[in-house]
């Protein structure tokens, strides 16, 4: 069983209005298992990067994705 963990950067997110924030999924045979509670929440990009763990690789954001989102790293 391999677990894989999806850290998805939001901008402007419906709760969060005017904030950035992570939010972190896990990745289980097939299923997407999101976390209860945010990951990250910062006022800038840079203050939320910072907290995103070191090893992972930038997704940058595709069109079809939700407007508020900015990244992902898996």
């Amino acid at each position: 069983m391999s677990v894989l963990a999806v850290y998805t950067v939001y901008c402007n997110a419906r709760d969060f209005p005017g904030e950035y924030v992570v939010r972190r999924a896990r990745l289980l045979d097939g299923a997407v298992i999101p976390d209860a509670q945010l990951w990250a929440r910062g006022a800038t990009l840079d203050d939320v990067r910072a907290q995103i763990p070191l090893g992972v690789v930038l997704f940058p954001r595709q069109a079809a994705d939700d407007p508020a989102i900015v990244e992902c790293w898996l």
